[in-house]
């Protein structure tokens, strides 16, 4: 799925530069994620996706991947990085995609009835967003050894 640029306007964590990046591609950053994830015991998938850049009839487009947890691919939230070089240097910008179905209920329950809480509470909605808050922690705790 080709997306614009106007959707990747979430960033997810502050911008990474590596100073001298000349090396730095996608498939690096991939790898260097993926074994850092392996080692904190933690399932990522990525799959290769294209930015398009500019305008209505820009047919520019820029190479990203996409980041996300296989056991929860359609309720957890995607990530989209990009690797961008200027001079020497690399940055990469992650960005966060879609809606996260536990967030929605559990901000559903907040604004809701009490009888919409208790539902929640019983059904573990909580619980289940405490365990997808603390994937994306450990997730960014990955990143920031990735460029380390």
């Amino acid at each position: 799925m080709t997306m614009t640029e106007g959707m990747l306007d979430r960033e997810w964590m502050p911008q990474v530069r590596w100073t001298n990046g000349n090396n730095v591609t996608l498939n690096g950053v991939r790898e260097a994620i993926q074994r850092e994830a392996d080692e904190n015991g933690i399932p990522v998938a990525f799959s290769e996706d294209q930015v398009k850049l500019g305008g209505l009839f820009s047919r520019d487009r820029e190479d990203v991947l996409r980041m996300y947890n296989p056991e929860h691919p359609n309720d957890y939230l995607h990530f989209v990085i990009r690797v961008k070089h200027q001079g020497k240097y690399a940055f990469m910008n992650v960005y966060n995609l879609g809606g996260s179905k536990n967030y929605r209920d559990y901000n559903a329950a907040q604004a809701g009835s009490a009888f919409r809480m208790v539902t929640n509470l019983l059904s573990g909605t909580n619980s289940k967003m405490q365990a997808e808050e603390n994937y994306y922690t450990i997730l960014k705790d990955c990143l920031a050894n990735v460029v380390r």
